[in-house]
C-alpha cells in the first residue's frame, strides 16, 4: 500500500487515472485541497481547504473483490462503522451518496477502465464532511462537526481512516 498526499490538486481520482499503470494496488491519494474535486454526473464536489477527508483508492487486485459494486458495499459498510464510533447512523442513497438524517455527509465517485472484458482498475473517490461548516448553495449537506459540535484533527482522522480501510485492499 503507498499513500501519496498532496495540499492542493486538480482531483484524487484524476491523479490516480493518469498514474493508474506505474502504480501499485491499494495506492491511496489524499487532498487537502481538490480545485476540480466532482462527484456523479460531472457535478463538483465543493469543500474548503483543510476541512474535509478527500481520499482516492485505485484497486487493481480483484482477487479478493471481484466487482465494483463488492468494493462499493465494503467502503459503505465502513462508513456506516466509522460514523458510528461518533454515535451517527449512516444511510446509503443510491447511487452514491451517504445521507444521515437526510442531509449528504459523504459522496463516492466509482470509475473504471476496461480493456476488451477485463477490467483493470477501479478508483474509489470518497468526500467524507468532517470539519466544514458552511456549505454555499448545498441546504442538504452536513459533516461531523455539524453533527457532534467538535472539530476533528483531520490528519488523525485520515489514519483511523486507513486503518480501518486496509482490510478493503
Amino acid at each position: 500500500m503507498a499513500i501519496l498526499t498532496f495540499d492542493t490538486i486538480d482531483s484524487t481520482n484524476n491523479y490516480l487515472k493518469l498514474h493508474a499503470n506505474s502504480l501499485l494496488h491499494f495506492t491511496i491519494v489524499r487532498a487537502r485541497f481538490q480545485k476540480a474535486g466532482r462527484g456523479q454526473l460531472m457535478r463538483q464536489w465543493q469543500s474548503h481547504p483543510n476541512e474535509n477527508l478527500l481520499v482516492s483508492f485505485l484497486i487493481k487486485d480483484f482477487r479478493r473483490y471481484s466487482t465494483v459494486k463488492a468494493i462499493e458495499a465494503a467502503f459503505i459498510q465502513f462508513c456506516q462503522s466509522f460514523f458510528k464510533h461518533y454515535g451517527i447512523v449512516v444511510e446509503h442513497k443510491l447511487p452514491n451518496d451517504l445521507m444521515v438524517n437526510g442531509k449528504k455527509i459523504a459522496g463516492m465517485l466509482i470509475e473504471t477502465k476496461q480493456l476488451e472484458n477485463t477490467l483493470q482498475y477501479v478508483i474509489l473517490g470518497v468526500g467524507l464532511n468532517i470539519n466544514q461548516t458552511s456549505f454555499d448553495h448545498l441546504p442538504s449537506a452536513t459533516s461531523l462537526a455539524i453533527l457532534t459540535k467538535k472539530t476533528y484533527p483531520i490528519d488523525i482522522l485520515f489514519d483511523h481512516f486507513v486503518e480501518v480501510c486496509s482490510p478493503l485492499k
